[in-house]
């Protein structure tokens, strides 16, 4: 293996640099290129004087390339796969004898059920003529884990005389047929780093609120490989009618059942609100082409959701590089947890290798055995067990195996805000960090609870602690945001027995109760009195005065007076006067009489 380092100058690209220029992509090769944006799928669609393959992770990123050089070229004409370009389109174009050098892009799926049916019994020409170049070639790790067939085309990558892979931020393959690949660095000769703010925090959707507070008038793109986090953070802030969301089509699916409309699997800036949402379909190879410079929000949830985890080593040096004229602002907001269950790479690969060295134990003793039933149970292990996933034909997927390394390495960051402190702090050429904390009394974990499963009286203390750090404290600004609006409005509008026992007889209260629901209603019920009592007190002090008697029919006429005046809810006595001085009933010359002591309620 041998390693190449080119230095790249600020404006230039792949086809102003030797040996590029004269020679073209390197075969056998994988190209480091440091930064997005250095041209080296323009320069093999553009410039290259061979046919070419090109395989791209997503379909936004080929309609993108695509509709931008048949507008500018449109005699070498280029031909996108995928959905309505069928087998039949790639034969035409293949025979289309006015376009010298065949460019075809593809995705993965489309390469193997498509382009290579295409080419059907001149695989030999395909092999020998065309250069297969697959793009942002960390995704064949990053993604096979929910899209097997993203790794699909890589048996037959390697039967091509000239291939070769390229991505701004490359992972190591364990693939030893990767082991005589050179490797090319591109790395630009001046300082590509971008200023990053990171926001570690125990309530992402509040901290964002605050943070969004902050930005000028720019549009915001927010990144959040969730599509039930982008509806939360939508629903929570009240920004329905000014959000556009940018996802796969069976999130579409998903957003529209929830009555959101404004989602699309196909990107256009005409489409664009105020907050834009992005999941992963659009984190890499996709170019976002503004007249203006963006805010740029990244959002790593490990709380509500662990796929959304950012790995800064691709995921974060992709996103911002997907805006060609840069950003105003880029933010990662993310929370943590230090009870994620995480392995270093030699525990990972120690497990892992175990586990399938006793997966394919299993199945020899099985294949073995003549007994009846032993076939029935060798299907149920080949197709069920949980190392099944890691076989392609038979034999050891690297690329899964090497996903699940890279996985426990990303889920590591988010054990703390120093583990991914620490992570960042190796890309100091990609950015210059400023790293703050944004802690709130109502954290995730808490919201989470809320889910898991738990008593009801568990449920209902929990609820009651949430609507309690809502409320405010003595005197003093007390601001809530809108997340915390309606998250006190939905829980108030789910627990409105709780809700009431907070504001009236509160924590302490309710924890008298045990959380029975017959015994808040009696403690509601008796708060509510005393708060009533309390609500007339002044004028029952104006009209009766300590250290006194008075006759039972003028103290109730008097209170009878002071209720109506107040409409008081609750019956009217003269025994009454009990709850407002310390008094007692007594007979005077035959009459019915009050002997009337100190104040009880302070008024």
């Amino acid at each position: 293996m041998t390693t190449n380092t080119f230095h790249l100058s600020r404006g230039r690209y792949i086809a102003d640099l030797e040996p590029f220029k004269t020679a073209g992509v390197p075969s056998n090769s994988i190209i480091h290129k440091s930064v997005p944006g250095c041209g080296i799928t323009t320069f093999e669609i553009q410039y290259a004087k061979h046919h070419s393959i090109m395989i791209e992770p997503n379909v936004p990123v080929i309609q993108d390339k695509v509709a931008d050089h048949n507008k500018k070229f449109p005699k070498s004409r280029v031909l996108g796969v995928y959905k309505g370009v069928g087998i039949d389109d790639i034969k035409i174009y293949l025979l289309n004898d006015d376009i010298e050098y065949k460019k075809i892009i593809t995705t993965p799926e489309g390469f193997v059920k498509k382009v290579l049916k295409a080419f059907g019994g001149n695989e030999e020409t395909m092999l020998n003529d065309y250069f297969l170049l697959y793009d942002e070639c960390e995704r064949i790790i990053t993604d096979i884990s929910y899209r097997g067939s993203i790794a699909a085309p890589l048996d037959i990558f390697f039967k091509f005389k000239n291939k070769a892979l390229v991505s701004a931020t490359t992972l190591p393959y364990r693939d030893s047929r990767f082991s005589k690949f050179s490797h090319y660095i591109i790395k630009p000769d001046y300082d590509f780093s971008k200023p990053l703010d990171i926001i570690n925090t125990n309530n992402v959707i509040t901290a964002l609120e605050k943070h969004l507070r902050t930005l000028n008038d720019q549009p915001v793109c927010i990144f959040l490989n969730s599509t039930e986090g982008i509806h939360a953070i939508i629903k929570a802030l009240d920004i329905k009618n000014q959000s556009a969301v940018f996802c796969g089509a069976d999130s579409v699916v998903k957003l529209r059942i929830k009555d959101f409309r404004a989602a699309s699997s196909d990107f256009t800036t005409s489409d664009m609100k105020e907050y834009n949402f992005f999941t992963s379909r659009f984190f890499s190879a996709f170019d976002i082409i503004l007249d203006y410079k963006p805010n740029v929000i990244m959002i790593s949830d490990v709380v509500f959701a662990h796929h959304s985890t950012l790995d800064p080593f691709t995921e974060c040096i992709q996103i911002p590089g997907r805006f060609r004229n840069g950003v105003a602002s880029l933010t990662h907001i993310s929370n943590f947890n230090d009870r994620l269950e995480v392995m270093n790479e030699s525990e990972a690969v120690s497990y892992i290798e175990g586990s399938l060295d006793l997966h394919e134990d299993i199945l020899e003793l099985i294949k073995k055995s003549n007994r009846k039933g032993s076939e029935t149970m060798l299907d149920f292990i080949e197709q069920e067990s949980p190392m099944s996933g890691f076989y392609s034909n038979g034999k050891r997927n690297t690329f899964m195996i090497d996903a699940a390394i890279n996985e426990q390495r990303v889920k590591g960051y988010y054990l703390s805000e120093e583990k991914l402190g620490n992570g960042y702090s190796k890309l100091s050429d990609h950015f210059t960090i400023t790293s703050n904390r944004e802690l709130f009394d109502v954290s995730d974990k808490s919201l989470f609870d809320l889910h898991a499963n738990q008593s009801k009286k568990n449920r209902l203390e929990n609820v009651a602690k949430l609507l309690d750090r809502l409320i405010p404290k003595g005197p003093g600004l007390f601001i809530l945001l809108e997340a915390d609006k309606q998250l006190k409005k939905t829980l108030s509008t789910e627990y409105p027995l709780i809700a009431e026992a907070v504001r009236l007889i509160g924590l302490d209260g309710l924890a008298k109760t045990n959380y029975v629901e017959s015994k808040i209603k009696k403690s509601i019920n008796e708060a509510q009195k005393v708060a009533e009592r309390k609500r007339i007190a002044k004028d029952v002090y104006k009209a009766i005065t300590e250290s006194s008697s008075i006759q039972e029919d003028k103290l109730l006429e008097k209170l009878t007076k002071i209720g109506a005046d107040n409409v008081f809810k609750y019956k009217v006595t003269a025994s009454l006067i009990r709850y407002f001085f310390e008094s007692r009933r007594s007979t005077i010359n035959k009459e019915n009489v009050w002997i009337i002591g100190s104040k009880l309620i302070d008024a």
